[in-house]
């Protein structure tokens, strides 16, 4: 019993260079499920044109999937239901990213509430990856410039 807590107790902690620090410090990155309860959702096409004229370096926004928590009111006890959509984000190859994936984040955050207004303030986006276009081989540089139309 003693050893299997010394396992344990070696799991929950990181040698580092600075001595012992709990893992419980690093902070995972949430997951998606991809359709939780079979619906799937998509990004609205007014709120991907705002997204995409105020960013002009993102080419796309696409949904891989939320996540759903339950909060309760205080007052009398209702659930309040909060989303998480988790977003990927494609870039193209002449201006690539500027910012980090907070920074789009919270940037994607306000411009849905100030595309919906403040009754939206249940929904929150968060950048899952940055996407960027393969960079085109001689090959195909090649047949673009010589090839049939």
């Amino acid at each position: 019993m003693e050893n299997e807590d010394n396992i344990i107790n070696l799991a929950n902690y990181y040698d580092g260079p600075y001595g012992g620090v709990p893992s419980r410090i690093a902070t995972p990155q949430p997951t998606f499920n991809d359709h939780p309860d079979d619906k799937e959702i998509f990004i609205p096409s007014t709120f991907k044109d705002v997204v995409i004229k105020m960013c002009s370096e993102i080419l796309n926004i696409v949904s891989v999937g939320y996540r759903e928590q339950t909060v309760y009111n205080p007052m009398n006890f209702e659930p309040v239901y909060k989303y998480l959509v988790g977003v990927d984000l494609y870039f193209d190859n002449h201006n690539g990213m500027k910012k980090s994936k907070h920074e789009y984040s919270k940037e994607i955050d306000d411009y849905f509430k100030m595309t919906y207004g403040s009754e939206m303030d249940f929904v929150s986006f968060h950048v899952q990856s940055f996407i960027f276009p393969p960079e085109k081989t001689t090959k195909d540089k090649f047949f673009e410039l010589f090839g049939k139309v």
